[in-house]
């Protein structure tokens, strides 16, 4: 039988356990949805530059065009803007995995050290 100490120290365990459960769980979805709105610039922006570029007159000179001018001018605009919005995307993915990939392993040593301190670890 467990004294009173015992019961609430395994209490607070359990809660504390319940509430890194549940913190875990809204970061992965907030991580989904960042995911998922990034990809939905990303196609839109995609879907709408050919209607953009098509009203984009040329020899109507924006001032940053001599910037890009070894890669071809108007046409190449496309390719730079979708090419830095998938950079960046890639950017954001890698920055949340390394998050959730640190929020496990700070589960993992939580979890050890009350399993630990139950005389049940290792």
């Amino acid at each position: 039988m467990r004294s009173p100490e015992e019961r609430i120290t395994e209490v607070k365990r359990r809660i504390a356990k319940k509430e890194r459960q549940k913190r875990l769980q809204q970061y992965r979805i907030a991580a989904v949805f960042a995911v998922a709105a990034c990809l939905v610039v990303i196609v839109s922006v995609s879907l709408s530059l050919p209607g953009i570029l098509n009203r984009i007159e040329p020899g109507t000179s924006f001032g940053y065009e001599t910037a890009a001018t070894i890669l071809g001018g108007n046409a190449a605009l496309g390719y730079i803007v979708i090419g830095l919005l998938a950079f960046i995307l890639g950017v954001c993915v890698t920055i949340l995995c390394f998050h959730i990939r640190l929020m496990n392993r700070e589960e993992e040593t939580e979890e050890q050290k009350g399993d630990d301190a139950d005389g049940t670890g290792q």
